[in-house]
This record gives C-alpha cells, sequence and structure tokens, in this order.
C-alpha cells in the first residue's frame, strides 16, 4: 500500500485520492492482515454472534507524500464472515426501505446464515441498485468472505 501511495502522487501529485483497504486472509490459521486508507470499515460478523469494524487508520492514497500505513491482525474464526465494500453501498436511496446504513449492514452480519453468495446478494439487494431498474449513484464494490468451518 506505501508503493501504491508512492506511485500514486509520482503521477497526480496532490492533486486527487483514493480509498483503499487490503485484506490477506491465511487460510489455514484464520489469521488476517488489514491495512486501510480512508476506506469504509472492515465489517466481521462472527458466527457466535456480534459485529467487528476493522476501520482505516491512515487518510487515503495519494494525500500524504511517505504515508503511515498501519496493519491491523485479527483472526477469523470458522463460519465467520467478513464484508469488504466501497462507500456507494451508502449512495442509493433503498427505495422502500430507505437508504443503507452502517447500522443495517451491521445487522445483516450478525450471526448471519448462509453463504458468502446469498449474504452479498441480500447485502446489493438493500442498496437500490440491485433492482435493474436504474443505475446507481455511486459505484459500488463488495466483496463477501466466509471462513470455511
Amino acid at each position: 500500500m506505501e508503493a501504491v501511495n508512492d506511485d500514486f502522487r509520482s503521477i497526480f501529485g496532490a492533486r486527487s485520492f483514493m480509498t483503499a483497504m487490503c485484506v490477506a486472509l491465511d487460510a489455514k490459521t484464520g489469521r488476517a492482515s488489514v491495512v486501510g486508507a480512508g476506506h469504509p470499515p472492515l465489517l466481521i460478523g462472527r458466527r457466535a454472534g456480534g459485529v467487528e469494524s476493522i476501520g482505516s487508520i491512515a487518510p487515503p492514497l495519494g494525500l500524504v507524500e511517505r504515508a503511515h500505513l498501519s496493519e491491523t491482525t485479527v483472526d477469523v474464526a470458522p463460519g465467520d464472515i467478513f464484508l469488504l465494500y466501497t462507500d456507494g453501498l451508502f449512495g442509493g436511496s433503498g427505495g422502500e426501505r430507505g437508504r443503507l446504513t452502517p447500522q443495517r449492514i451491521g445487522e445483516m452480519l450478525d450471526g448471519a446464515a448462509g453463504s458468502a453468495d446469498e449474504l452479498l446478494a441480500r447485502v446489493l439487494e438493500q442498496t437500490g441498485a440491485g433492482d435493474g431498474t436504474r443505475p446507481p449513484a455511486d459505484d459500488v464494490t463488495a466483496i463477501v468472505v466466509r471462513r470455511a468451518r
């Protein structure tokens, strides 16, 4: 991420920026290394219940020369699920349900049952962007990973 920051600044100077989050998960141990730069928090839904939020500590990439990016380690237990997403999830109207919020996403992750694909479909459906009638107001990217039991 530091190399990406340096490259981004060498191309754009401080005239542009981007948020980013990188999650490296060791599938054998369940240990994840998380580095965020101005990005929405990684949300981890625990199989036993509860949701953990791992926020970005560093500013967005491109704003600060030689930005200090710190790594957070977290254990992802078998059956836990995590969601990595862009802020575009919050841009849609959400239809009759209203706008999607971090709290509503947390509720969806808390003790979430089913596959990662099923949870991703539920999250995207809640944005109002997945109904095919109109394009999303902002870019929408989401990745859901469930650690095998």
